[in-house]
């Protein structure tokens, strides 16, 4: 887990060290994500403009962790963390999104409406220790399924694709808000060691959901390009 930490954090100090060593500085933003929050996530997107056109590119990094296998939209249907199939000791992931942005109008390539389109990767390494689902193979060489209490792992690897449309602004100078919304296609694999058949495919913002997505939220960014905020 931690290789593959170090390698997404690699590319993100590549892009950002080469973008801010060309000799004619362009334009780039940092926004946050927040409703990435409600799902123990943590959003961060580095906007980059590409020089005299309506274009921009998106790197989004993502890092999840949680102890304490809260669920706070109520996925599992149920009250009772004692008997939740889904309730877990430890979950930790890491993701890398790249989109492009085309801002619609001519007269600006900072605000307005804007459409994009890209696709997403996400890893998840969830450890639990309680009654699960385990597949095993009977004496007759058949697969069966039996409820048992053990600790296992968990792993996940999800790959998504989507397309939005969205409206850019400037509230306040160099703070920017921007909302969007649009449709999405997630495919997820799920794998353990220990055989356990518990899916987070619960609903389309599950960790481990397959199927097609409505997206839609709200990023709020700063432009570190200008020169009052870089003095």
């Amino acid at each position: 887990m931690k290789t593959r930490y170090l390698i997404i954090s690699f590319i993100w100090f590549l892009t950002i060290s080469s973008f801010s060593q060309e000799e004619n500085k362009q334009k780039f933003m940092i926004f946050g994500v927040p409703q990435y929050l409600i799902t123990n996530g943590l959003r961060i997107d580095i906007d980059l403009h590409k020089k005299e056109t309506q274009n921009w590119l998106v790197i989004s990094p993502y890092f999840y962790s949680d102890n304490s296998s809260i669920d706070p939209l109520n996925l599992s249907g149920g009250d009772d963390d004692n008997y939740d199939l889904y309730s877990y000791d430890k979950m930790i992931g890491a993701g890398l999104g790249l989109q492009k942005k085309i801002f619609l109008s001519k007269k600006s390539y900072t605000s307005g409406f804007y459409l994009a389109f890209g696709g997403t990767y996400k890893y998840f390494n969830i450890d639990g220790n309680s009654f699960t689902w385990v597949e095993y193979t009977g004496d007759d060489g058949l697969k069966y399924q039996q409820m048992e209490d053990i600790k296992y792992k968990l792993y996940i690897h999800s790959l998504n694709a989507n397309a939005t449309i969205g409206y850019q602004y400037q509230f306040i100078d160099n703070l920017y808000i921007d909302c969007f919304m649009g449709f999405g296609i997630k495919y997820s694999y799920h794998n353990s060691p220990d055989n356990v058949m518990v899916k987070y495919n619960r609903g389309n913002i599950d960790y481990g959901y397959t199927g097609t997505q409505f997206v839609a939220g709200v990023r709020f960014g700063i432009d570190l390009c200008n020169k009052d905020i870089m003095k």
